[in-house]
């Protein structure tokens, strides 16, 4: 499975479904979940909520490795979309066929505006992220 959409919406929606695939096959309970409002007052277009928390999503278009994502808002560098999140997922397909879903805790992207793919590799959760062939 790959990460597809023309959009940021359709891609991040095709992550959290490739997301949701990912934890039933370790057998854990999980769904999609649309236009949701934090705590924080953020409004999640698409998430996933599961037995493992609330898991925000964000799929990128690049498959340069040495690509950044954003971690907060350019402008003012806003994270509220962290908050109530138990995890973040990265997701990005790669030049060698692969498609990337980097699950990393909220705590370890405060205060960081961007991260390499590397650097979120780096601070990754071993129990959840994986490398789909694809």
């Amino acid at each position: 499975m790959r990460i597809t959409g023309a959009s940021v919406q359709q891609r991040k929606k095709c992550l959290a479904n490739l997301v949701v695939e990912h934890l039933l096959s370790l057998g854990k309970d999980a769904e999609i979940l649309e236009n949701v409002t934090n705590s924080a007052g953020h409004k999640d277009q698409v998430l996933v909520k599961s037995c493992i928390g609330l898991i925000h999503v964000t799929a990128t278009e690049s498959i340069d490795p040495n690509g950044s994502l954003p971690v907060a808002d350019y402008k003012d560098g806003n994270q509220s979309f962290l908050a109530d999140k138990k995890f973040v997922t990265f997701g990005w397909n790669t030049k060698d066929k692969r498609t990337f879903l980097i699950f990393v805790e909220p705590k370890n992207l405060t205060n960081q505006d961007s991260l390499s793919k590397s650097q979120l590799v780096k601070l990754k959760n071993k129990e959840y992220s994986v490398a789909i062939a694809t």
